[in-house]
């Protein structure tokens, strides 16, 4: 397919050098290494359908990871529906003020466009029912057209404010299609282990405590990073450990999970103890790991959490332990490590937590770096951060809530899209589904 595609730029690029090339991608779509077609774009683009019933996180991963493709550029969501989409067994209609919200989300995590699919309705076919701007009957007075124009008339006020802005992000995750391919064509240890789900959960944890992410491949320059996740890392390759261990040697810290550093590039696996050549980093060692029904739950009593699918018996090789498993025969045995490395940390969570288990580790990693957000205890109200080229700091806050948000205000700001200046301790107010850009005024 990328074939394909590098055939029709070539025809493209002889008649039109200059023109951008890009292709619309679809979120995290398996088959495809979106990192593998990311040097062959002028800018990356996805075509934005998330389920509607995804917590904000899901999109908000798949935004981050576009905005990775091209080392941080600005990119762009070429579709995002209106209404309702008509590609799934139920496609429930976008509520008021959803489809500002989503345009709005998208925008803060890089997007300098957030086009629709459809302008004007499908008269046939699959997608008739597709949601579009302007329907069959041609009309302007619909709820959604309304909408619509009156987000273009908002976004023609903020103007170039957000345009051209990067993410200042000191964390970053690490998104590898081949340890999904990996991971999920393995015969054992579980087959209901889904490594997207992984990876959103420690996502999700980094942003709804208020850290700003980078989505990066394993290739990436890992030296702008105070923290970096590695969730489900089943396959460590080229050089990889040994920048990991240089993030933790200048004292960042390194969190990676169970099924990690299990194979080479070419899923071989290594020979020698597991964590394979994440060991010295992470300090321990894992000889078994038992596998259970998803029913099936494993307390880990210093988190209050629980874990479920994969759970892998850790011997401590001068880590710490932060929590262990509370049943089974290797009760007391460590769920979650520390170990020291340089002037960092290495941490290995060695079970599939719940997330309330991932975000208390999370947070803790994030807390040592002093990356906790200035609302990380208002988890509905996602935040994040932009720097204009002119380097101007912008920071969005989006209410994913069906009811207001009662915030105090972190610092003296304008917000840019009501010019109200709020001062620094006063209250700070979001309607449901509402939305903010805030410019510090000091």
């Amino acid at each position: 397919l990328l074939g394909c595609f590098l055939a029709e730029k070539e025809v493209i690029r002889r008649h039109d050098p200059e023109t951008p090339v890009t292709t619309n991608f679809m979120g995290m779509f398996r088959p495809l290494d979106y990192h593998r077609w990311a040097p062959h774009l002028d800018f990356a683009s996805w075509d934005s359908y998330p389920p509607l019933d995804a917590p904000p996180t899901w999109p908000a991963l798949a935004h981050d990871l576009m905005r990775g493709l091209k080392d941080g550029a600005p990119f762009w969501v070429m579709e995002q529906t209106p209404s309702t989409t008509a590609c799934r067994d139920v496609n429930p209609l976008r509520r008021p003020g959803e489809l500002r919200l989503a345009t709005f989300q998208a925008i803060a995590h890089g997007a300098d466009a957030a086009l629709y699919f459809q302008l004007r309705a499908s008269r046939g076919a699959c997608e008739k029912y597709h949601g579009a701007v302007i329907g069959h009957a041609g009309r302007d007075d619909t709820r959604v057209f309304r909408e619509v124009a009156d987000l273009g008339r908002e976004l023609t006020e903020l103007g170039a404010a957000t345009l051209g802005a990067r993410t200042p992000a000191r964390t970053a995750l690490i998104f590898d299609w081949d340890s999904w391919w990996a991971l999920e064509i393995s015969d054992g240890p579980s087959r209901l282990v889904k490594y997207q789900d992984v990876v959103h959960a420690y996502y999700r944890a980094a942003r709804e405590a208020g850290a700003d992410l980078d989505v990066v491949p394993q290739s990436a320059d890992l030296t702008p990073y105070d923290v970096v996740l590695a969730p489900v890392l089943h396959l460590v390759k080229g050089d990889l450990a040994g920048r990991l261990e240089a993030v933790a040697a200048r004292g960042g810290t390194v969190l990676t999970t169970f099924l990690s550093g299990r194979g080479d590039a070419h899923d071989r696996a290594f020979l020698t103890d597991v964590p394979g050549p994440l060991a010295p980093l992470m300090g321990v060692r894992v000889d078994e790991w038992d596998s259970r029904p998803a029913e099936v739950a494993q307390s880990i009593p210093e988190l209050g959490a629980e874990a479920r699918l994969v759970f892998e018996i850790v011997q401590p090789r001068g880590a710490e332990p932060v929590a262990t498993y509370g049943g089974d025969f290797y009760a007391g045995t460590p769920a979650v490590t520390r170990n020291a490395f340089g002037q960092g940390e290495g941490w290995y969570v060695a079970t599939a937590l719940d997330q309330s288990g991932v975000d208390q580790v999370v947070r803790r990693v994030l807390t040592r770096h002093d990356l906790l957000g200035p609302y990380a205890e208002h988890r509905a109200v996602e935040t994040a951060t932009r720097v204009a080229p002119d380097g101007t700091r912008l920071l969005f806050l989006l209410n994913h809530a069906a009811g207001p948000a009662h915030l105090t205000a972190h610092a003296t700001v304008t917000d840019l899209l009501t010019g109200k200046r709020i001062e620094q301790g006063e209250p700070l107010s979001l309607d449901p589904l509402g939305v903010a850009v805030l410019r510090p005024l000091s």
